[in-house]
C-alpha cells in the first residue's frame, strides 16, 4: 500500500519539479499507515507478553497511542514538520487526530456490527432506525451549526481536528439505519474511488492549471467568457482524457506495485542447498528399488 502511493508521487515531483507539498494526501496517508501498523503491533505484543485480554490490549495501545499523538501534536514538537516544509507542519496538523480515529472505530467496529444485526433484528427495528437516523441528522446539524458554517478557512482549521467526527459519525450513523442503505451503493463512485490516488494526484497535471484555478481549453470558445454549453462540452472532454490516463496511470501502478512485491519475496526467500547423500543412504535407496 505504502509503495503504491508513493512511488508514483513521488516520480511525478522529480521528473517535473513540482514540490512533494503539492501531494501532501500521500505522506499524511503513509504516516497514518506506520501509525495504525504500529498501533497494531503493539497490541499484540501487549497481548502475549502481558497476558492481558483482547481488549485490553487493544485499548491500552490504542491509548498509548493517543498519548504520543498528544505529546508530538500538542507541543513545540510538532514544530519538526518545519524541517519538511510549511505546508507539511499545517496539513498535518489539521489531520492530526484522522489515524487514531480510524484506529479506535477498527476496534469498535465488531461492535457496531453486532448492534446493527440487532436492530436489524430487533421487533422494535422501526423506532431504533429512526431514532438513529434523528441523531445522525443531529450530529451532522450540531456540526455545521455550531462549526461548518465558518468561512474563513485559516479559523476553522485550527477547531477541525476535533469536530470533524461529529459529521462522519452522523453520516455513518444514518448511512447504517437500515439494511438497504447499508447494502446500496453508487456504482460510478465505487469506480472513481478506484483510482481516487491517481485522479488526486494527476488533477494537477493534467486537469487544472493557472493555480488549479482553471482547466484546460480544448474546445475553441468555450472560455470564461463563452456559451454555458461549450463550457460543458469542453469541461466533459477534458474529464474524460483526465479520467483515462487516471485509470491507465493505476494499472501501470497497480503492476509495478505487485512486480516489486514479488521481487522481493523472491529474494528473501531462503536458498535450500542441495545435500549429497552419504553411502548409507545410497545404498538404503539401492536396496528399496531392488525390491520394488
Amino acid at each position: 500500500m505504502w509503495l503504491r502511493i508513493n512511488y508514483f508521487p513521488i516520480l511525478l515531483s522529480w521528473t517535473t519539479g513540482v514540490s512533494l507539498d503539492l501531494y501532501y494526501v500521500v505522506p499524511l496517508h503513509t504516516v497514518g499507515f506506520f501509525i495504525t501498523m504500529a498501533t497494531c503491533w503493539l497490541s499484540i505484543k501487549l497481548e502475549s507478553l502481558g497476558r492481558m485480554g483482547y481488549w485490553k490490549s487493544r485499548s491500552l495501545a490504542i491509548f498509548i497511542c493517543l498519548l504520543a499523538h498528544i505529546a508530538f501534536y500538542e507541543t513545540s514538537a510538532v514544530d519538526f514538520l518545519k524541517v519538511f516544509s510549511d505546508e507539511i507542519h499545517l496539513r498535518f496538523q489539521i489531520d492530526k487526530y484522522s489515524a487514531w480515529v480510524g484506529i479506535l472505530c477498527g476496534l469498535l467496529m465488531s461492535k457496531a456490527t453486532e448492534y446493527m444485526a440487532w436492530a436489524y433484528g430487533s421487533e422494535t427495528r422501526v423506532l431504533v432506525q429512526w431514532t438513529q437516523r434523528f441523531i445522525g441528522v443531529g450530529l451532522i446539524a450540531l456540526w455545521y451549526y455550531g462549526f461548518g458554517y465558518i468561512t474563513d478557512k485559516k479559523t476553522y482549521n485550527t477547531i477541525h481536528p476535533y469536530v470533524f467526527f461529529f459529521p462522519v459519525m452522523g453520516w455513518l450513523m444514518i448511512r447504517n439505519s437500515s439494511r438497504y442503505l447499508t447494502e446500496y451503493h453508487s456504482t460510478f463512485l465505487e469506480f472513481l474511488g478506484r483510482n481516487t490516488l491517481e485522479t488526486y494526484v494527476l488533477q494537477f497535471h493534467l486537469f487544472m492549471n493557472h493555480s488549479v484555478q482553471y482547466i484546460p481549453i480544448i474546445i475553441p470558445g468555450s472560455g470564461a467568457d463563452g456559451p454555458t454549453i461549450l463550457k460543458i462540452l469542453n469541461m466533459s472532454v477534458c474529464a474524460i482524457v483526465f479520467v483515462y490516463f487516471a485509470i491507465h496511470a493505476r494499472n501501470i501502478t497497480v503492476s509495478t506495485q505487485n512486480t516489486v512485491v514479488e521481487l522481493v519475496t523472491v529474494l528473501r526467500k531462503p536458498k535450500v542447498e542441495s545435500i549429497e547423500p552419504d553411502e548409507e543412504t545410497q545404498n538404503m535407496v539401492v536396496n528399496d528399488e531392488n525390491d520394488h
